[in-house]
């Protein structure tokens, strides 16, 4: 049978990924039904409607407004929390307030890791807020992950893939990049993944030195947990072929090697923490692996793993 044309394709291989990751941008999503969130007049997330019906009863942290006409509903912090410690406080009484009452199973994911909540990434933090409530808001999160890789003796490129842990709290047992982790509150980029390189594969400082900053990758979805617009900050790590991760965090439950055609095909399938999918698509595309000539929605993919985060507000 002969191969189908790019006319007669209706999809990409690859677009199983950006529909689960860039799934708040579909019709069928709860974007239009949304309320803002809003700290100082800056819109910082979107919030379903069932967690505002919890958040509104809040009448000593928030100030809830009612949308009308075209206008979206608002839930802001209150004019009176005017300092970044007194409402990330006020917002910690309420998040603790909510997980004891087991009213969103997001917080039964708490890390005691804090985030820092604001528009841009340049911009200063309008408070910090613990990681795992950051959906419920449906705040900016920010990520580093690295694509371990190297060349073997026939010239073949290889690949590095963690798979997460059996106890992790999201993605158990799902394929992952060779390092990643959450930008926490108080730690720079480099600085946190180095860290992360360094607690999840022992990757040692002669080799580490070698990380190369790639760009940025962007995408908004959601799930039972709320909204999660995420921006993750890319690093390629070329590796000799002797190197051998070590797991020293627990996190990891294993490591696999695998060529790159593998991970391919990997990718594209349950196996893989969908993010960390795209994460690799788009390394796919900046080493030459995807084309405009192999891809015939090549563009499409493109745009698809840069979803400007401004759009989701």
């Amino acid at each position: 049978m002969a191969d189908k044309s790019p006319t007669e394709m209706s999809k990409s291989r690859f677009q199983v990924i950006l529909d689960k990751c860039n799934n708040f941008y579909r019709s069928e999503s709860s974007a239009s039904r949304c309320a803002v969130f809003c700290i100082d007049d800056e819109k910082v997330g979107l919030i379903r409607p069932e967690f505002v019906v919890e958040l509104k009863k809040y009448t000593d942290v928030f100030l809830y407004e009612e949308g009308k006409g075209f206008k979206r509903e608002i839930l802001r912090v209150l004019p009176d929390l005017n300092t970044p410690e007194t409402r990330s406080k006020q917002i910690e009484h309420v998040l603790q307030d909510l997980r004891k009452r087991n009213i969103f199973c997001t917080l039964r994911g708490w890390r005691d890791e804090n985030y820092d909540i604001k528009k841009n990434y340049h911009d200063k933090p309008l408070m910090i807020m613990e990681r795992a409530a950051t959906p419920i808001f449906g705040c900016l999160n920010y990520g580093v992950h690295v694509n371990g890789y190297f060349y073997n003796e026939s010239g073949d490129m290889m690949m590095w893939l963690g798979q997460r842990s059996p106890t992790k709290a999201t993605y158990p047992n799902k394929l992952d990049n060779l390092c990643a982790g959450g930008l926490a509150t108080g730690i720079g980029i480099k600085d946190n993944m180095v860290k992360e390189c360094q607690e999840e594969a022992s990757i040692s400082d002669d080799i580490l030195h070698k990380l190369k900053s790639v760009g940025t990758v962007s995408y908004c979805y959601e799930d039972e947990r709320g909204i999660l617009p995420e921006c993750q900050f890319v690093y390629d790590l070329e590796l000799t072929p002797d190197f051998q991760p070590i797991n020293a965090d627990g996190e990891v439950g294993g490591f696999h090697c695998y060529p790159i055609k593998k991970v391919e095909e990997l990718m594209i399938t349950d196996e893989f923490k969908p993010n960390c999918a795209l994460i690799i698509l788009d390394f796919l595309i900046r080493h030459g692996l995807v084309t405009p000539e192999n891809e015939p929605f090549y563009t499409s993919l493109v745009e698809g793993i840069h979803k400007p985060l401004s759009q989701y507000l």
